[in-house]
């Protein structure tokens, strides 16, 4: 029996592999620019917000004098709790996640902006540290007090703010007690929601604001005493929330 012949491959030509080649340097310029999208479009992402800070890609902290202050909308705490009381848990964290990328990228949706005013006692006030949004200054959670009409006195609203103080001079947190008034104005304070919360007391739903201010400068408290708010030199996306532990 005649044997048979043995069987040749044929070699690849330079062809496939330059076609090879070229397909998976698209995928490579894809991804990269795929991901560069999702970096730079949402440094709300602290991993994201990291990167940027190491490539030196990170806006400024926002701040702006009280002239140059951009507008927004003012609500009491009774329009904040009909608008945010009923919001559910994803609309919320849609709602968180915007706010805060609007606030690293310096307020380019002027559309979020919305000023928090109205009449507030103070409940608990505490320095920051590296764990929050900013690492220098304090906060200050006070519960909205609210006319229930003009012949009564105010009364406890279930809304409160946390309202962080970027400053460096932390002695003026010793200033602000349990009990004492809070007035919040959007002229001069300019306080700005960053967050949204709920959580219940007696079944009652809560509604938590996490406010900061964006306009610097001079932040009186009464006739003799000040203090200058500044912007914040470091931001930290990753921060905790809320700012006071839930039992407070």
């Amino acid at each position: 029996m005649p044997k048979e012949a043995p069987v040749r491959r044929r070699r690849r030509g330079h062809y496939y592999w330059w076609t090879l080649a070229n397909v998976l340097a698209a995928c490579v310029a894809i991804l990269s620019w795929v991901l560069c999208l999702h970096v730079f479009g949402h440094p709300e992402i602290p991993r994201n917000y990291d990167l940027l800070k190491k490539l030196g890609r990170t806006e400024s902290a926002v701040g702006f004098s009280l002239q140059e202050a951009p507008p927004g909308e003012a609500a009491d705490p009774r329009a904040l709790y009909r608008r945010y009381a009923e919001l559910g848990d994803e609309a919320t964290a849609r709602l968180n996640r915007a706010l805060m990328r609007n606030y690293l990228t310096g307020l380019e949706e002027r559309g979020l902006i919305q000023y928090v005013e109205g009449d507030f006692e103070i409940t608990h006030v505490r320095e920051l540290d590296d764990g929050d949004l900013f690492p220098t200054g304090f906060a200050v959670r006070a519960r909205a007090m609210v006319r229930p009409d003009e012949f009564s006195e105010p009364a406890p609203w279930p809304v409160t703010i946390d309202y962080l103080f970027p400053t460096r001079n932390t002695v003026a947190s010793d200033w602000f007690n349990p009990g004492d008034r809070l007035e919040v104005s959007k002229i001069p304070n300019c306080a700005m929601l960053m967050r949204v919360g709920h959580s219940e007391f007696d079944d009652t739903p809560l509604v938590r604001l996490t406010v900061v201010p964006i306009a610097m400068g001079e932040y009186r408290i009464g006739k003799d005493r000040s203090f200058t708010i500044v912007a914040p030199e470091l931001l930290n996306p990753g921060a905790r929330f809320p700012i006071f532990p839930e039992e407070d």
